[in-house]
């Protein structure tokens, strides 16, 4: 049994809440005034297999990365935040304060996939200059067995080597031309548009997915709260998107 204070102390010291974006709604999603918690699922999403998951295995409290509400609620209709209530459940979010802290989500990514000793640039975007010229098929195939998928999207993909090679977890889009000044040669994230991969320029792009970009968040709440007397089950998730 853990005071269910002491979990939320021991996230938010990791990852502020203060550091979030002020569009994000990091935090409590559904605050019951429950004190006290004996198991918690680790989820990246909250939906209905995920709440139904939380029931079955007996969790009292759900800790997500991407918040239930990101706008000002007028009514709760929504069927999978009306069973976490009627099963006293209730679901705590760490979202872009978790992405940008310090061995949070974007770090954790470029870790997985062989990166450490990183520089930040543009608050969200992890980056690493190398000593010399690496093989970019190489790159590809090793990403397909870390992340255990068949095909990844990919623009540019005749590239032959990359020096430089930056990281955001999620959605990523954003940043390219910016990563373009500062000479990024592969850029890996996710949710990459059509029109934002024809002005990729000379960079080559690796859209792993939003799913598979952040779905070992749950490592990160485990590492942070590995000492605590509480029981962590890993929710399982699966992408929102089938190949069929």
């Amino acid at each position: 049994m853990a005071k269910i204070s002491k979990i939320i102390k021991k996230i938010e010291q990791f990852a502020p809440l203060d550091t979030m974006q002020n569009w994000d709604n990091s935090g409590w999603q559904i605050n019951l005034k429950t004190t006290e918690t004996n198991r918690i699922l680790l989820a990246l999403d909250v939906t209905m297999e995920t709440v139904n998951e939380a029931i079955k295995k007996n969790c009292d409290l759900i800790l997500s990365h991407h918040p239930v509400f990101f706008t000002p609620v007028k009514v709760i209709d929504k069927p999978f935040i009306i069973k976490a209530i009627q099963n006293n459940i209730q679901i705590y979010s760490a979202h872009t304060n978790l992405d940008i802290a310090q061995n949070g989500v974007c770090e954790h990514l470029a870790e997985k996939c062989g990166f450490k000793t990183l520089d930040t640039a543009f608050e969200f975007i992890k980056y690493k200059k190398l000593n010399k010229e690496e093989d970019f098929s190489k790159l590809i195939d090793k990403l397909k067995k870390i992340f255990n998928i068949p095909n990844i999207r990919v623009v540019n993909s005749k590239r032959k080597t990359y020096s430089s090679i930056a990281f955001c977890s999620g959605s990523g889009a954003g940043y390219i031309p910016d990563l373009e000044k500062i000479g990024i040669d592969v850029f890996i994230t996710g949710d990459i548009k059509h029109h934002q991969a024809l002005d990729s320029g000379n960079m080559s792009i690796i859209d792993l997915g939003h799913f598979q970009s952040e779905k070992f968040v749950v490592e990160i709440f485990e590492n942070i709260l590995k000492n605590e007397d509480v029981e962590l089950i890993k929710a399982k998730e699966k992408p929102a998107w089938e190949l069929v």
